[in-house]
């Protein structure tokens, strides 16, 4: 049972603040009233459809703000409402908002006798400002796709992979063959793109190609998992999820198996999701479906409530992009964009299994610079440590 019936929630482009305590069952209130100023409109409408999805029967509410940098006007406000709900057992989360804002509700909910608390998002903690008490412990977890709607996106899809064990040995020995497979697996790449609008995922295989011993040792590997088959000089692929795994979603699916092995050793790590497309709109599906801005997202994962996000690259990202940005370089712009879809707290990894990204300056320092981790070539043979050492808690 909540200490508070009520929550007034100060919005901004930080969603967890605001959700944690509302979905926690020991500190989920019968009625949240979303304090927002037009600018964080569709943030509220995020938080709203989240709520209302995760607590069925639970009030929530608009509190329009006025100006969030007018002072003046934002405790007029504050003070409205606290008369019109004298007797009503409210308390503010002041963790959200613009300081400004922040300061204001709290002075005018501390001046009425009302409690106030703030949610440290470092370690899911809620400190009741002037008591004593210890900070309490939140138990409450997200999914992905919730995090993302929270913040005003919408998951249009979201693979349910079903690796099995071929599969499995398939990415293991590719990974073994990191230092000497990377050529090779380019070739593969370009081959299975020309598939794609191929009939029957056809393609004719050149004199060089076809008696590259490298490159048909690996098309092999693939054959003996039943993704493609080799007639000659022509491959043949599956079926689409097959080209796909080929055209190196085979690495996303490394990334995510070994992340799921990292959730038994890690209560914290919550979900993990795997090419995840997400489109602006978040709490209105028909504005979500006009967007064709989508984004996608190779893996995912929530620990401690913060989005996680890993861009896989098998690509050579030595060679020219478009403009004059090498591969490299659009894969980490691309990341710094991808590290919007979660507030200020979301992570970015790009796991480059041939190891040029780490090799440029350049790149290297673009990537410190946007908080970006690399991991890459040599690296991904213990890609569980290098995950568990740049983001996870030896203990959590």
């Amino acid at each position: 049972m909540s200490p508070y019936t009520t929550h007034l929630c100060l919005v901004s482009a930080q969603a967890t603040p605001n959700l944690l305590p509302v979905l926690d069952d020991v500190w989920r209130p019968k009625k949240v009233v979303l304090a927002c100023s037009a600018q964080m409109k569709t943030a509220a409408q995020g938080l709203r459809s989240v709520i209302q999805t995760k607590c069925p029967g639970l009030v929530v509410e608009t509190l329009e703000l006025p100006n969030a940098y007018d002072y003046a006007a934002l405790s007029d406000t504050f003070l409205s409402y606290l008369a019109d709900h004298a007797d009503d057992n409210i308390a503010l989360n002041v963790t959200g908002g613009t300081k400004l804002m922040a300061v204001a509700a709290q002075e005018v909910f501390r001046s009425a006798g009302k409690p106030v608390f703030y949610v440290n998002v470092e370690s899911d903690e809620v400190l009741v400002i002037g008591e004593q008490a210890k900070s309490q412990p939140l138990r409450a977890k997200l999914k992905v796709h919730e995090m993302l709607r929270a913040h005003g996106y919408s998951v249009t899809t979201q693979e349910q992979p079903q690796i099995t064990r071929e599969l499995r040995d398939l990415t293991a020995r590719l990974i073994d063959h990191v230092a000497s497979a990377g050529q090779a697996l380019g070739t593969i790449n370009a081959i299975a793109r020309m598939a794609r609008d191929a009939p029957g995922l056809r393609v004719d295989l050149t004199p060089a190609q076809y008696d590259s011993r490298s490159l048909m040792d690996i098309f092999a590997l693939f054959a003996d998992a039943d993704l493609l088959r080799l007639n000659g000089p022509a491959i043949s692929f599956k079926n689409e999820d097959a080209r796909f795994f080929v055209n190196g979603g085979w690495l996303e699916a490394h990334v995510y198996e070994a992340l799921q092995s990292l959730r038994t050793q890690h209560e914290s790590l919550t979900d993990v999701a795997m090419g995840v497309r997400v489109a602006f709109g978040g709490a209105d599906p028909r504005a979500a479906a006009k967007n064709r801005d989508k984004n996608e997202i190779d893996v995912a994962f929530l620990y401690r409530n913060t989005l996680h996000l890993i861009e896989c690259k098998t690509a050579n990202l030595a060679q020219g992009g478009k403009g004059d940005d090498s591969k490299a370089t659009e894969a980490l712009y691309k990341m710094e964009s991808l590290l919007k879809l979660g507030g200020l707290r979301t992570r970015g990894m790009v796991v480059d299994y041939r190891g040029q990204l780490s090799q440029s300056e350049a790149d290297r320092q673009r990537a410190a610079e946007a908080g970006i981790a690399i991991v890459s070539g040599a690296q991904l043979k213990d890609l569980k440590g290098a995950i568990s050492r740049l983001w996870l808690a030896k203990r959590d």
